[in-house]
């Protein structure tokens, strides 16, 4: 017998797993940079250029964009260097075989570096990588069958198919003027660009982006008799970016990534250093769900024949939840007094570390570390431009309700906003808001018609069987029921004992009459 099926396309999460490693590099200065007598401050941002799984091995490579703003022997002035430093890592992972992918998201766990002398230093990074690895698979769901004389029952069912999961990229180009105020530059020593407030959203075959660019620069002025110089702002940016597959109506889940950072200094038409041109790439990753509820083909039989529904237990997974969260953290700051006391606040930042994920009580806990950092200008006239740290333990809670430990998820987090406000002359209070996004998936068991086979009836069977009987309903009867063991029809018995719906309870009394003779 023919059976019409529905293909549901299926992204299915088979290994997740959270993998720290070290990178070590040896740097030594160019001829041009001068020498280091201390750090200041210093960043560091990972990038994974590419992940291959080979041989239950995946192989993670990517860079680490660093940059050390540290004081010269001969200056009062901050200087700064920038660099990369290029890894590879193989992480062994079991459970999943060549034919699946892997998505990772990486980040700098805690760095340090050591002067060897003034012209050298060795980097030492601890890297934590957030690994997931899925596998694609169709499950046939069988919707109809065709067949004179027969009866079908159906169920409902809500699938979930992966439309699209890919990498694209957004170019991103802004300009700031330097404002008069202020001496035009001469030398970059320090930049920091970080993403905020981040939102996409999919139209008819595009995804709109919008969000901030929070940048802040630190420069030496052309005029070297002039106090260092620095440029704290926030950029709105926005555009669009094609991807055929988006729609309004199907469900999302993007993560990105600010990668590529170059600030470059340009003339304005006074044949000045005060245009500012900023240029980076945003990596998207995306996954584009299409939700759909379905009616499935559950059961089958004909008065006429015997029909015999081959049944197959499939595994699948449906949306559970998709979800944002946001919390606020305040960490107030001492500061080294040995530095001097705070003139003003120049910069801050913040970072989230996730340690551990578990599901409890309904939801997601994430565990781990904020870190947050206020570069300043001190007191002290010999060197002014100071840097404080402070880590903190970080948790938060995301409602999921209905997770259950074998459940599968992603999970995304980014700092969405900064502020630093000064309590006293040696203290700061930093406040940092954090958004944490999920998508859950609920997995499930489910028996599927895979095919239908048909024997000619057992006639003894249905002669044996009483033409017309009373029957008192019992827990558990449906007329479906009782219609496939008295080899009848639903229609019929409704119009036997004029019911009005297919709904029977226990106790009802009912005659049944056998449609097969």
């Amino acid at each position: 017998m023919e059976l019409e099926k529905y293909n549901i396309h299926m992204g299915k999460i088979m290994k997740s797993e959270t993998v720290t490693f070290y990178v070590n590099h040896e740097e030594r200065l160019s001829e041009s940079d001068a020498d280091i007598v201390s750090i200041i401050n210093q960043k560091e941002m990972a990038t994974v250029d590419n992940v291959e799984l080979r041989n239950n091995q995946v192989i993670l490579s990517g860079s680490i964009a660093y940059g050390l703003l540290y004081y010269t022997n001969d200056s009062d002035k901050a200087n700064g260097i920038e660099g990369e430093i290029p890894f590879e890592e193989a992480i062994k992972i079991s459970g999943i075989d060549d034919s699946c992918s892997i998505s990772a998201k990486i980040v700098v766990s805690s760095a340090t570096v050591k002067l060897i002398d003034q012209r050298s230093f060795i980097y030492k990074i601890q890297l934590t990588a957030y690994l997931n690895g899925e596998c694609m698979e169709d499950i046939q769901a069988a919707v109809h069958a065709e067949r004179d004389n027969m009866m079908t029952r159906y169920g409902q069912m809500d699938s979930l198919a992966i439309v699209a999961d890919k990498t694209d990229t957004f170019r991103i180009s802004e300009q700031i003027i330097i404002p008069y105020n202020k001496q035009p530059i001469g030398k970059i020593v320090w930049k920091d660009v970080r993403i905020k407030n981040i939102n996409t959203k999919m139209l008819e075959g595009v995804i709109h982006i919008s969000g901030e660019l929070q940048v802040f620069i630190m420069y030496i002025p052309e005029e070297e008799s002039a106090p260092q110089q620095w440029i704290d702002t926030t950029l709105n940016f926005g555009g669009t970016l094609e991807i055929s597959e988006a729609r309004e109506d199907l469900i999302s889940y993007i993560t990105t990534n600010l990668y590529n950072i170059t600030i470059d200094a340009e003339m304005d038409q006074d044949n000045e250093m005060r245009e500012l041109r900023i240029n980076a790439l945003l990596k998207l990753n995306i996954k584009i769900y299409e939700e759909k509820q379905i009616d499935i083909l559950e059961d089958v039989y004909a008065p006429d024949a015997n029909l015999i529904p081959v049944m197959e237990e499939k595994t699948f997974e449906r949306l559970l939840v998709k979800n944002a969260s946001r919390t606020k953290n305040n960490i107030k700051i001492n500061v080294d007094q040995s530095k001097g006391h705070i003139l003003q606040i120049c910069n801050s930042m913040a970072e989230v570390k996730i340690e551990n994920i578990t599901v409890s009580d309904n939801g997601l806990k994430a565990v781990g570390k904020i870190r947050v950092c206020v570069m300043y200008i001190s007191s002290d006239d010999t060197h002014p431009v100071c840097c404080q740290w402070k880590e903190e333990e970080f948790e938060h809670r995301i409602d999921a309700e209905g997770i259950s430990e074998k459940d599968k998820y992603y999970i995304d987090w980014q700092v969405e906003q900064v502020n630093a406000n000064m309590l006293s002359t040696d203290e700061i209070e930093v406040k940092a808001a954090i958004v944490l996004e999920i998508i859950v998936f609920k997995e499930e068991k489910r028996e599927f018609i895979s095919r239908i086979d048909e024997e000619e009836i057992d006639m003894e069977k249905v002669n044996a069987a009483p033409v017309i009987k009373g029957y008192v309903v019992q827990p558990g009867d449906t007329l479906w029921k009782l219609a496939k063991e008295n080899y009848t029809t639903i229609e019929n018995i409704m119009a036997m004992n004029e019911l009005q719906s297919e709904h029977i309870k226990k106790g009802d009394r009912l005659l049944i009459m056998k449609s097969c003779m």
